[in-house]
């Protein structure tokens, strides 16, 4: 019975082979989508949860008050750990963690590059957190100073195929370092993520600055194993209790727990929505859940209207099969076997497609997975998982529907040609369309925004600026490298700051107000004179000898922002410091050096004198602007030489402000990636099914449209007759999809202090290309049909 099932089936795929080709290619697209999002979504569901004693692994976020402000996080001082276990017999064990200092130079031989983060972290790291060695000994590899664990990569690049344990490697020029160990790639769905560790005891004996850090403030991630079987909940309550031993601490400080599984998406630290309650990044991955299953439901809602719609054509078989004694779960099966095969067959070009297209949809995409995901049995189970329903969902209504055919009926000829589940294809048509008008209107909308927040001005010019990276050790040096700059680029082109602008790594201030004893968090910078006119600062007001001779002293200035929250009256410049009780310098228009998500920061900026080392002497950058017409890779090549010539221990390393600022958007640019791709696919699939019906209604109606034509009707009332039902359908889409879309724009824009206007243009486009997009597929099919030889239409018959 199945054999033959089976041979009709294929059959039935051959002989239909557009439709067949329809289904198909709808299904797959549908499958190998959702199977993408799929991963993607269990992926980051699943972060930190292949850790040995995950269950059981937490790690201690504080708490404390500054100011209005409530600021948490996870950053403790290396003796809280050490402490917690020491008086909480409940601790099995603790591992600390710190990402370290930012870009430090690792060297071997000839090889010496800047490397990001260079991690610290205890020796339990290894055994606790279960990263898999490839070579060396995990419990011994960070048990004892001046030692260092690469990964695979890092490891590859500084030795390639060589083993490199034993070998001693130099830690910012001049601190040995001997390899002991080589972790394989770390897992991508992990919040640990280094490219080396070193041993925490490492930190005394390196640089005076990590030294500091060490003894002095809270730098490190803790993380306490508890034994099984104990109330997390009473644990944290006695954090709270552990005061000796602590070498720093905010005594008002509150502490908590949090899972590590649960670090990446539910941290008390992450983004929360006011309105929901859940955290942004799990909204967003709900968000890409629900549009990958609205793109397989699309597909299937395919299946069924083409397999609805060419119900008449199969009524005749139904009506024979059934006269001559046939059961109707007879037919059901065979209904059930042709979904099975049409639905197997787009499972196996879906997985293909998959495979093949993984890499550059993850890079394209900014996934941040990589190609072990496709070989873990949760690949497969999500794939197993939708063929089955897709199969199931896509033939129980066509089979239930065919097989109801009352052969008394059908054998007279008394059925209407394409009123079974007519009611239903249209339904379907409108949702589809519904879903690509409402993709487009947002993919419109991110466009729109991103293009807002790339050219709004910020208050300081970034374009055509480079940052060059200045070390500590080069500031004795920097007055010439400067001066060399300034004489090939220009004065006016060239200035200082000790801030890497566009990014997190800002230094952020509690200044007490005097006056109304309330906190104020400012981002403190220091800069040369040359940085207000250099980068169109402008002055709300200047000092009062700006411009008329070279700065002297430092000066204090703040933006206007500052003023407003310290309520300052008047000119401030003259008036008392409310922080430090000596005159305020300054006050400088409001800038941006964030992102546009949130309002201007509030801003105290240090203005050292032209002829000051100051403004590098932890550091910095010196800030160049190239001409617009400039031949950038050449003018790179120049400032490298020029850096060079200064003969500085670190190589060349630069950024641009532009690309510092277009990634503080990274995540708006992933979703409106996303949301592109969702809606090209979405309008692909609807397309696919429009095409499918038309073709369908072309067939049924040939007699009537050669009957039309001899009659003299034009080839434009033609295409119009055909046409006007889908296009009515399209329109409806588009005015039940417009509120749905616009509620839900609104959301995602409330999350901008700085945001465009939704204005009527952006609905119109949006419904004016899916109509488009609609009119050019049933086009295609109605002109091929009206310009049909109507003797042909009428004998066919």
């Amino acid at each position: 019975m199945l054999s033959n099932y089976l041979k009709i089936a294929v059959r039935q795929l051959w002989h239909n082979r557009l439709f067949s080709l329809l289904n198909i290619v709808g299904l797959t697209v549908g499958l190998a989508v959702s199977t993408f999002i799929g991963l993607y979504v269990w992926h980051e569901f699943h972060y930190d949860r292949f850790h040995p004693f995950a269950d059981r692994t937490y790690r201690i976020m504080s708490a404390a008050k500054y100011g209005e402000d409530v600021i948490t996080m996870p950053q403790l001082h290396e003796s809280f750990g050490r402490e917690a276990k020491r008086q909480l017999p409940e601790v099995e064990q603790f591992v600390r963690f710190w990402g370290g200092s930012g870009p430090t130079l690792l060297e071997f031989g000839d090889n010496h590059y800047k490397e990001d983060e260079i991690g610290f972290a205890d020796a339990s790291m290894l055994t606790v957190m279960g990263f898999r060695m490839r070579q060396g000994d995990a419990q011994t590899a960070l048990s004892q100073p001046g030692r260092i664990v690469l990964t695979r990569r890092l490891a590859e690049k500084y030795f390639g195929n060589a083993n490199p344990v034993g070998k001693t490697m130099l830690y910012d020029k001049q601190y040995p370092l001997q390899v002991t160990g080589v972790l394989d790639d770390l897992p991508t769905n992990s919040v640990l993520q280094f490219n080396a560790l070193v041993s925490i005891s490492s930190i005394p004996s390196l640089a005076p600055k990590l030294r500091d850090g060490f003894e002095h403030a809270g730098i490190f991630d803790t993380y306490l194993v508890l034994r099984a079987g104990t109330n997390a909940a009473i644990t944290e309550k006695k954090l709270a209790k552990i005061n000796t031993g602590i070498k720093f601490t905010d005594l008002s400080a509150t502490f908590s727990l949090e899972p590590l599984p649960s670090l990446h998406l539910d941290s008390r630290g992450a983004s929360i929505d006011s309105r929901t309650g859940i955290s942004k990044a799990r909204q967003t991955l709900y968000i890409f859940l629900s549009i990958a299953l609205l793109i397989l439901v699309l597909a299937i809602i395919n299946y069924v209207s083409l397999a609805t719609a060419r119900a008449t054509k199969r009524a005749r078989e139904v009506g024979v099969r059934k006269a001559v004694g046939g059961l109707r779960s007879e037919l059901i099966g065979q209904f059930y076997t042709e979904s099975f095969l049409t639905t197997t067959l787009a499972f196996l070009l879906s997985i293909f497609v998959l495979q093949a297209m993984f890499p550059w949809a993850n890079q394209a995409l900014d996934m941040h997975m990589d190609n072990r995901v496709l070989s873990q049995t949760s690949y497969w189970g999500i794939m197993l998982a939708l063929w089955l329903s897709c199969s199931l969902i896509a033939s129980s209504y066509p089979a239930l529907l065919l097989s109801g055919f009352r052969p008394h009926e059908v054998l007279k000829g008394t059925m209407s040609s394409g009123r079974e589940g007519a009611g239903v294809r249209r339904l379907f048509t409108t949702v589809q369309f519904a879903t690509s008008v409402g993709l487009l209107l947002c993919s419109c909308v991110f466009f729109m925004q991103m293009r807002y927040l790339r050219t709004k001005s910020l208050g300081i010019n970034r374009a055509q600026v480079v940052a060059i990276n200045v070390d500590a050790d080069m500031a004795i040096r920097f007055i010439g490298f400067r001066d060399a700059v300034r004489q090939w680029a220009g004065r006016d082109n060239v200035a200082a700051t000790n801030t890497a602008l566009f990014t997190n790594n800002i230094m952020t201030y509690f200044l007490d107000d005097k006056k109304t004893k309330k906190q104020l968090m400012v981002n403190a910078l220091s800069v040369d004179e040359g940085f207000f006119k250099m980068l169109g600062v402008h002055w709300a007001n200047p000092p009062t000898s700006w411009g008329k001779r070279p700065v002297g002293d430092d000066l204090t200035v703040y933006n206007q922002t500052v003023i407003r929250e310290t309520g300052l009256k008047g000119n401030p410049v003259g008036q008392p410091d409310p922080f430090f009780n000596k005159p305020i310098d300054g006050v400088t228009a409001d800038f941006h050096i964030r992102s546009l998500h949130g309002p201007v920061s509030p801003m105290m900026l240090t203005v050292v004198g032209d002829n000051s080392r100051s403004v590098v002497e932890n550091g910095g950058y010196l800030l160049v602007r190239l001409n617009a017409f400039t031949d950038v890779p050449k003018a790179l090549d120049h400032l490298k030489t020029l850096y060079n010539q200064q003969q500085p221990a670190l190589p060349f390393d630069y950024y641009f402000l532009d690309d510092a600022y277009n990634r503080l958007y990274a995540k708006e640019d992933q979703l409106a990636r996303l949301f592109n791709a969702f809606t090209g696919l979405t309008l692909l699939v609807a397309c696919l099914g429009l095409l499918g019906l038309m073709t369908f209604n072309v067939e049924a109606r040939t007699k009537e449209i050669g009957i039309r034509k001899v009659l003299g009707a034009s080839v434009a009332s033609i295409v119009t007759l055909l046409s006007k039902d889908f296009v009515k359908l399209v329109l409806l889409s588009i005015l039940i999809a417009s509120p749905i879309a616009w509620y839900a724009i609104n959301q995602w824009l409330e999350d901008f202090a700085y945001k465009i206007d939704m204005a009527w243009w952006m609905f119109a486009l949006a419904g004016g290309l899916a109509l488009s997009i609609a009119l050019l597929t049933i086009s295609f099919q109605g002109i091929k049909a009206a310009l049909m030889n109507p003797v042909k239409s009428l004998r066919s018959e």
